[in-house]
């Protein structure tokens, strides 16, 4: 598939839905070829959660939770507890780099499916304290959540191999 960041309309949605799939291929595309060594390298060693594969598989578990536990009300199955706050990134370190893409990109395909059926002004199921956010907010959330991670990604791409670019 093709990565584009034009929507096939230029209606609210289809602007939305075009961007959010534009930054979810982005991130896929900075982690393929990754050697699990190259996946897993931390060069920030302050923070040695951030490499490619923890970044990938926080982005799964990001859309799991904002889409099918916020909006849904559905149960959160991420790998996170009060034991393991940072499971997610912690997963990174030891799942092998093609179940962590394969788990990423069966998410992304669930979560379209899941907002292609949502009014976009369709509140969530589950509230955040007094805070209802609709399916406007979250696709923004997910894009800008997603965008800040692939500058890490990027930046994190350029380290492992010196691959630079979109």
């Amino acid at each position: 598939m093709a990565r584009t960041d034009t929507p096939p309309a230029g209606d609210e949605r289809a602007v939305m839905m075009q961007m959010l799939e534009y930054v979810q291929q982005t991130a896929l595309f900075k982690v393929r070829g990754l050697s699990q060594e190259q996946a897993r390298h931390a060069p920030v060693t302050t923070s040695p959660l951030t490499n490619p594969a923890s970044v990938l598989n926080h982005l799964r578990w990001n859309e799991h939770y904002w889409v099918e536990v916020v909006l849904l009300g559905g149960e959160d199955r991420a790998p996170w507890s009060d034991e393991r706050p940072n499971g997610e990134m912690d997963d990174g370190l030891t799942l092998p780099l093609d179940d962590i893409i394969a788990g990423y990109s069966e998410q992304v395909q669930l979560t379209r499916r899941i907002l292609a059926d949502l009014d976009l002004d369709t509140e969530s199921a589950d509230a955040l304290s007094d805070f209802h956010p609709n399916v406007r907010w979250v696709i923004a959330h997910l894009i800008e959540e997603t965008s800040r991670h692939n500058g890490h990604l990027d930046l994190l791409r350029e380290m492992a191999d010196g691959s630079t670019g979109s």
